[in-house]
């Protein structure tokens, strides 16, 4: 099943506003679940600790969303464990076909470092994971 080159629309990111505090504290175990995730991602993913937290404070099942991204975490480490990959370009298009995954895209048209191959095992590791 080729998943690469299918077009599927996704909100813009000036689409998107932050909604309210739903949860003022995150559990220890939710917070060092981030950490370690963040930790996976550091070098392709700009956001601050901080403001993670504050994102997931945000969300309705905070849990839900913090697996989602240990989802994009492991598959992104299980990636470069078996690619080695040192140009930072192409691990951010790791990142993002990652990303894309996990919000049901299958729009790749953005992503030129990767081959179709490679994309369609990312998202069919996501997929699995």
């Amino acid at each position: 099943m080729a998943l690469a080159g299918r077009m599927k629309t996704q909100p813009q990111p000036s689409e998107l506003h932050k909604g309210p505090i739903r949860h003022p504290v995150l559990p220890d175990s939710f917070v060092n679940r981030i950490k370690a995730f963040k930790a996976i991602l550091s070098d392709v993913d700009p956001t601050s600790l901080e403001t993670a937290i504050d994102n997931f404070k945000r969300d309705t099942h905070p849990e839900e969303e913090i697996a989602i991204w240990e989802r994009i975490a492991n598959t992104y480490e299980l990636f470069l464990s078996h690619n080695a990959v040192s140009d930072p370009a192409i691990r951010k298009e790791v990142f993002a076909v990652l990303i894309g995954a996990s919000m049901g895209s299958e729009d790749w048209s953005n992503i030129t470092k990767l081959n179709g191959d490679q994309i369609n095992d990312l998202v069919a590791n996501y997929r699995r994971l």
